[in-house]
């Protein structure tokens, strides 16, 4: 190791060297006791002394007033999150509109239509017969009674459409009138909806309306701010929920999942991001069939928005007058406890299944790609599917597995259901005996 010894010249202003030597020996040992001194001047000392305190005098200040601004900071925040919240409201907010309507009648379910106690009596003075419910009837989904009372929706272009949610229009009211943020009414039409997603189009005789800007799905990520606005409360002002976006992709990819707290005066209406983007359009989902369901968890921090790309696509059908319908399969089902296998029961006639050749005793192995166990798996499969959307299913019969290719039906496309075919019988012990009997 080279070491070098500097010492001040005698005016105290310049360095010069004293004494150079090399350090080092076997086993690490110095070869060289040499003790090295390093000379300072006093003077240089107390200068460079007298600037270390000035540095440290600096840095101090620095650290107090970083910790004020941190402090004033933190005392800012919620001020500053109002004021984005704000700001968001106010830039969607000419674009939120209030819709009222007039007419119609509370919704039933018809499913049970027809099976009330008003049965003709026959000649011998005795009722008919009940009708069995027909299995294939679109269900509300939930027992909600629908109210009078405005509701929400936004403007989707400046020629005049609206967008808003179809559970708005389950009453099929006589009369719809849209209230414009700036005062103006107009008579709508009702375009077409989407029983499915939970969408309906509107449209009044408008143009030069004030259009929102949507938020890309591929912007939207889990945690970021949401905001819920509804016009259902009347008054010039939208009411306004505030949330996270909860989980993405919901609903069969079909929606967003938020903890903003929703209602049926803000259904219909826009969750924004904090640039007052449009994230997703209110509506009530849940994971069973019927315009109705979901509604029971309004208010809960369970609410739903379709997503841009979605609403996209089905508003491209709606302009042109086609709705969307619940979609069937037209069949009923068994569960096979030996095999624990879903088997197809009894197929309607007529009915796309019975159309591709499925038959009564087959089992559903898959659908759409994911294993069919049970009924639940077959219908959280297809429940968000709308009439006229394929089904790819896997048939198992007699061992072998078979693919087809199944077009989902409305349900007025669908004939009556076959008396269900008996389970076949075992030639070894063709009346087995119930195990539960007693005497067995």
């Amino acid at each position: 190791m080279k070491l070098v010894l500097y010492q001040p010249s005698k005016d105290g202003c310049n360095w010069r060297l004293v004494r150079q030597c090399v350090c080092g020996g076997n086993d690490g040992q110095a070869a060289s006791r040499t003790r090295l001194w390093l000379c300072i001047p006093r003077f240089r000392l107390d200068e460079a002394r007298g600037r270390l305190m000035l540095s440290v005098r600096v840095v101090m200040g620095m650290l107090v007033m970083t910790a004020t601004q941190v402090q004033a900071s933190s005392d800012d925040l919620p001020h500053a999150q109002q004021l984005a919240f704000r700001n968001a409201v106010e830039t969607i907010k000419p674009s939120v509109v209030r819709i009222e309507t007039i007419g119609g009648a509370q919704p039933s379910d018809s499913a049970t239509a027809g099976s009330g106690d008003d049965t003709d009596a026959d000649e011998d003075g005795l009722p008919d017969a009940k009708p069995a419910p027909n299995p294939f009837r679109d269900t509300l989904g939930s027992g909600f009674l629908v109210a009078d009372g405005p509701t929400t929706g936004i403007i989707y272009d400046s020629d005049g459409y609206i967008l808003t949610s179809s559970f708005n229009f389950v009453r099929d009211p006589s009369h719809i009138t849209v209230h414009l943020a700036d005062g103006r009414q107009y008579v709508a039409k009702l375009i077409a909806r989407d029983k499915v997603r939970k969408l309906a189009l509107l449209k009044v005789d408008a143009t030069g309306l004030p259009t929102p800007t949507w938020a890309p799905v591929d912007d939207i990520r889990i945690g970021q701010w949401a905001i819920a606005l509804g016009r259902g409360f009347g008054g010039a002002e939208p009411s306004v929920t505030v949330g996270v976006v909860s989980a993405m992709h919901r609903m069969m990819g079909n929606a967003l999942q938020t903890d903003a707290k929703l209602s049926p005066a803000s259904y219909g209406g826009p969750l924004v991001d904090l640039e007052g983007r449009v994230l997703g359009i209110c509506v009530p989902m849940a994971q069973r069939p019927g315009e109705l369901a979901g509604v029971e968890f309004y208010d809960a921090g369970i609410g739903f928005a379709v997503h841009r790309e979605r609403v996209e696509e089905v508003v491209r059908a709606l302009k042109t007058g086609t709705s969307f319908y619940r979609g069937w399969l037209g069949v009923s089902t068994r569960q096979d406890r030996k095999s624990n296998q879903l088997v197809v029961n009894a197929i309607a006639d007529p009915s796309p299944v019975k159309d591709v050749g499925i038959r009564p005793g087959d089992a559903i192995i898959q659908a759409n790609g994911k294993d069919v166990k049970n009924i639940t798996h077959l219908v959280q499969t297809i429940y968000m599917l709308p009439a006229g959307e394929p089904v790819y299913l896997v048939i198992r019969r007699q061992g072998l597995d078979y693919g087809y290719e199944v077009i989902l039906a409305r349900s007025d496309d669908l004939g009556p259901l076959a008396e269900p075919e008996p389970p076949p019988v075992d030639p070894l012990n063709p009346f087995p005996i119930p195990k539960d009997t007693p005497w067995r």
